[in-house]
C-alpha cells in the first residue's frame, strides 16, 4: 500500500521518479503516468487504495486539488531548470535578446530575478489559477510578441493556432521532482505522527472520568469522549458537527468565547446537568502562539453526604428548596457578569459566602444560584432574616429554643446537608456570631452558651447591605467570623451602575405583567428613556412592581415619559428635613435636576451649560423644554 503516489504526464519524469525513489530509499511510494483527462480518476484509485499524499503538476495537480480532499504537492520548476529550458529556447528561435513566454499554473515557477542579464533574453511569466484562462493567457502572450511560448499540453494545444510562434514543452526534471518527494515524505511523516497523536488522545479520553469534548473555533465539536455521553445520556457520535453550545446549553457560551479569544487561559465554572451539579474546565488549545480550539473537561461535584441525596423529596414537600438560578439574571453589564463568573466559581467550594448588596438587588437569586450549582443542589435550602429581632429571638431562629413542650429545631439543624441562607448578618448581634463561628470554623453546634455538640454538615451564605468592616471597626461584628465570610465575597453593582439593563429588565417585566393581566401596554422611545434616567434606590425589586403597577393602571397602549414622570413622583416621593421638620419634595429625574444644577453654575447661560454638560446647545434647548425649566 503506497503512501505517496506520484502522478505525472510522460514517462521521462517517471524514471526521473524512480531513480530519485531508489537513492534516497523512500518507502511506501508508487509512480504513474497517466493523461490529464484520467487525473482525477486516477487519484481517487490511489485514494482507496491507501495513499496518504499525491505528488503532481500543472494542470493535472489543479484538477486532482478541485476534485479530491487529499493532500497534495505540486512539482514545482527550480531555477535550474528554468534556466535549461531558456537555453533551449534560444537555440531553436536563433535570435538576439528575444522574447520567450512561460505559461503555467501559479504554484509552478521559482523566482526568476536576474535570468534576463544572465541569458540575454526578456522572460514574460503568465500564471494561472483557473484553468480554463489558460486559452486567454496563451493568446495575450503571442499577442504581446512572444517569439517562443514555453507551456504544458494545453498550452501546446492552444499554441496550434499560432503556427508562426514556436512552442516549447514545460519540461521538469529531477530537480523539482527531488523537492517535491522531499516535501511529500515530510507529509507522510507528519500525517502518521497527527493520527498516533490523534489514537492516545482518544485513549485518554476514554481512560478518564471525566467527560471531555474538543471544540475547534467555530466551536463545533470535533471529539468527545464515552463520559461525556453518559453524562448527556446520548452517544459520542452524536456530538460531532455540533456547536457547543447546542451539545450543552446550559454551559455558559461567553466563556468559551473567552478562552477562544486568548483572553483566560482557563474557564473553571459550575453547571447543572437534570439533578446532578458538575465542575466544567475549558482550557485553550493553542500551539505556534495560536489558538486553534479549546478541551472542555467536565467532571460531577461530589456529594457532601450520602443523606443529602434522600432529601429531594423531603424538600419538595417542605417547602426547602431553591427556584432561582444564574440563568434567570440577563445582564450586559460587564461588572454583573463578573459577579456571576466569581459565584459560580465558589459554588465549587462548601465554604461560606458573603453577598454585599442594596436593598432590591439580586443578593438571594445569587444565593439560590450558589446552592442549585453546589453540591447540595438536592438538599435542603432555608432562608432566615435576622433583622428587627430581639438576641434570643434571633438565637431561637438558628440554634433552636427549649421549652415546657419539649425543644425546637433552629434553621442550623433544619439545614442540615444543605444551604442555610441567613439574610442582613450584619445585624446579626454578637452572641449569636460567636456561635455561628463554632458552627462555621470548629463545626460544633452550641445548644446553649456552654454545651457543644458535634454539628451537622450545612453550608451558609449571608447577604449584607453595609460593609462588615465598618461593623468591625466599630466592634459590632467579630474579626474573625469577617475573616471567615469575607474570602469568598461578592459585591453586587446597584441598578443605578448597570443602567445598560434597565431596557432588558423593562421588556421582561412588561411581557410577564401583559400576560398576567391580559394588557397589550408598551412604552414609548421618550419613556423607556425616562425609565433608564430615574434613580431606582430599590433596584430591581423598585422597578419590577413600578412596571407591574405601570401595566395594572394603564389606561392607554403606549406609556409615555409624561404619564411615567407622574406615576414616579406619585409613588416615590422625596422627603428633605428642614429645621427638624420633614417635608415630601415631588420627585424630579436625576437628569433635570443635573441640567439646574448646571444652569445655576454658569448663571443660565446656554452656551456655558451645554459645554459644561458635554452636549450642544440644542440639545440642552431640547431637555429643557422637555422638564418644564426656564
Amino acid at each position: 500500500m503506497a503512501k505517496i503516489h506520484v502522478l505525472v504526464p510522460n514517462q521521462e519524469l517517471a524514471d526521473y521518479a524512480l531513480q530519485i525513489i531508489a537513492e534516497e530509499k523512500i518507502e511506501s511510494c508508487s509512480v504513474q503516468v497517466i493523461h490529464t483527462n484520467a487525473a482525477v480518476r486516477t487519484a481517487r484509485e490511489a485514494i482507496q487504495d491507501g495513499a496518504n499524499v499525491i505528488v503532481a503538476r500543472g494542470l493535472q495537480a489543479d484538477l486532482i486539488r478541485e476534485y479530491t480532499k487529499i493532500p497534495l504537492v505540486n512539482i514545482s520548476m527550480t531555477g535550474q531548470e528554468v534556466g535549461l529550458l531558456v537555453e533551449e529556447a534560444k537555440h531553436l528561435v536563433q535570435k538576439d535578446n528575444p522574447v520567450i513566454a512561460l505559461i503555467g499554473h501559479y504554484t509552478m515557477f521559482p523566482d526568476s530575478s536576474y535570468m534576463d542579464e544572465i541569458f540575454h533574453v526578456r522572460l514574460r511569466f503568465y500564471t494561472y489559477e483557473d484553468r480554463s484562462r489558460i486559452e486567454t493567457i496563451t493568446q495575450k502572450a503571442v499577442a504581446e510578441g512572444a517569439d517562443l511560448v514555453i507551456g504544458g499540453e494545453r498550452v501546446l494545444k492552444c499554441m496550434r493556432q499560432y503556427p508562426a510562434t514556436q512552442a516549447l514543452f514545460l519540461r521538469t526534471r529531477e530537480d523539482s521532482l527531488r523537492k517535491a518527494l522531499h516535501v511529500a515524505c515530510k507529509m507522510v511523516y507528519t500525517s502518521q505522527v497527527e493520527k498516533e497523536n490523534n489514537a492516545q488522545f482518544m485513549t485518554v479520553l476514554e481512560t478518564v472520568y471525566n467527560g471531555v469534548f474538543k471544540v475547534d473555533m467555530q466551536k463545533i465539536v470535533t471529539a468527545a469522549n464515552h463520559a461525556a455521553a453518559w453524562i448527556l445520556n446520548q452517544t459520542e457520535a452524536s456530538f460531532i458537527g455540533r456547536r457547543m453550545t447546542e451539545v450543552m446549553p446550559q454551559l455558559e457560551e461567553s466563556y468559551l468565547d473567552r478562552v477562544l479569544r486568548g483572553e483566560r487561559e482557563i474557564m473553571t465554572t459550575t453547571l447543572a446537568v437534570g439533578r446532578d451539579s458538575y465542575m466544567s474546565s475549558i482550557a485553550p488549545i493553542a500551539y505556534d502562539g495560536k489558538i486553534a480550539g479549546a478541551i472542555i473537561s467536565i467532571h460531577k461535584i461530589p456529594t457532601g453526604s450520602s443523606k443529602s441525596q434522600d432529601l429531594f423529596g423531603d424538600n419538595l414537600l417542605l417547602g426547602y428548596f431553591s427556584l432561582g438560578d444564574f440563568h434567570k439574571i440577563e445582564t450586559k453589564s460587564e461588572r454583573m457578569k463578573q459577579c456571576i463568573e466569581l459565584a459560580r466559581t465558589y459554588a465549587l467550594s462548601s465554604g461560606p459566602v458573603i453577598i454585599y448588596g442594596e436593598t432590591g438587588t439580586e443578593k438571594e437569586l445569587f444565593a439560590q444560584g450558589i446552592h442549585k450549582n453546589g453540591y447540595q443542589k438536592n438538599s435542603h435550602y432555608l432562608t432566615v432574616n435576622c433583622s428587627g429581632m430581639t438576641e434570643e429571638q434571633q438565637i431561637a431562629v438558628l440554634f433552636g429554643k427549649e421549652d415546657e413542650t419539649g425543644r425546637e429545631k433552629g434553621a442550623l439543624e433544619r439545614a442540615a446537608f444543605g444551604t442555610l441562607l441567613i439574610r442582613d448578618i450584619d445585624e446579626l448581634c454578637l452572641r449569636c456570631q460567636y456561635r455561628l463561628l463554632r458552627v462555621m470554623r470548629y463545626k460544633v453546634f452550641m445548644k446553649t452558651d456552654i454545651e457543644e455538640i458535634p454539628s451537622m454538615e450545612v453550608r451558609l451564605i449571608a447577604t449584607a447591605r453595609a460593609e462588615l468592616a465598618e461593623k468591625v471597626m466599630n466592634g459590632q461584628f467579630r474579626e474573625d467570623l469577617y475573616y471567615l465570610l469575607n474570602a469568598f465575597a461578592i459585591h453586587l453593582p446597584p441598578l443605578r451602575e448597570r443602567r445598560e439593563d434597565i431596557p432588558g429588565m423593562v421588556q421582561n417585566y412588561f411581557r410577564q405583567y401583559n400576560k398576567k393581566y391580559s394588557k397589550r401596554v408598551s412604552l414609548t422611545r421618550g419613556g423607556m428613556e425616562e425609565l433608564c434616567n430615574a434613580r431606582w434606590d430599590g433596584n430591581a425589586l423598585q422597578l419590577e412592581r413600578f412596571c407591574e403597577r405601570l401595566v395594572l393602571t394603564a389606561h392607554k397602549r403606549n406609556m409615555d415619559e409624561v404619564w411615567i414622570r407622574g406615576l414616579l413622583r406619585e409613588l416615590y416621593p422625596k422627603i428633605e428635613t428642614h429645621g427638624g421638620v420633614k417635608s415630601v419634595v415631588i420627585y424630579e429625574p436625576p437628569e433635570k435636576e443635573a441640567i439646574e444644577q448646571a444652569l445655576a453654575r454658569c448663571g443660565g447661560s446656554r452656551q456655558k451649560t451645554a459645554e459644561l454638560l458635554g452636549i450642544s446647545t440644542a440639545t440642552l434647548w431640547r431637555k429643557m423644554k422637555k422638564y418644564g425649566i426656564e
